[in-house]
């Protein structure tokens, strides 16, 4: 087997992905003919798919049961805070499960929107998918090395240099 096409640390990876709960419901995957494109090794996707394409190779096709430990966490361990609505972007669409990014003490994190109500949003750092166990069907579609900027960026970039869309439900939220 070619290792330039073996999935490891410091590759771009290119997957078509579906996800679904463990009843088999759809709840996110990648659109077709648009791969998820990642970089390997700096937390771009969830802990247990990562793990899970460690030495794969394009073609490679598997299913995956990733748990909370190596998803999205468990779930409740966060309580909801609310902010003020006046708080966010003017043309921000505050709607139940948009994300935001705050700052904070230590740098940017995410937020999720549980609730609007009047002038108050209620949101959560806990990722909606928090306490669910994942399940992947994943093929594998291109393996390539990533260039400097990308390993000291710690994400793939699209043609050109530009920043790939980096896919919600897949990403580490």
């Amino acid at each position: 087997m070619n290792d330039e096409q073996t999935i490891a640390a410091g590759k771009v990876v290119s997957i078509d992905y579906v996800l679904t709960d463990t009843a088999g419901k759809e709840l996110d995957r990648s659109a077709e003919g648009k791969p998820l494109v990642y970089l390997q090794g700096a937390r771009n996707v969830v802990k247990g798919l990562e793990e899970a394409l460690e030495g794969k190779s394009p073609g490679d096709s598997l299913e995956v049961r990733v748990p909370p430990e190596k998803g999205y966490g468990p779930k409740g361990k966060l309580k909801p805070q609310r902010i003020l609505r006046s708080k966010f972007p003017e043309t921000a669409q505050i709607e139940k499960g948009a994300r935001f990014v705050m700052q904070g003490p230590e740098g940017p994190f995410p937020i999720w929107v549980t609730k609007v109500m009047g002038r108050e949003v209620q949101v959560t750092p806990e990722h909606p998918l928090a306490g669910q166990t994942l399940c992947f069907s994943v093929t594998v579609r291109e393996v390539r090395d990533a260039t400097d900027d990308e390993k000291k960026h710690g994400h793939a970039h699209g043609p050109g240099g530009h920043h790939e869309h980096e896919d919600e439900a897949a990403g580490e939220g």
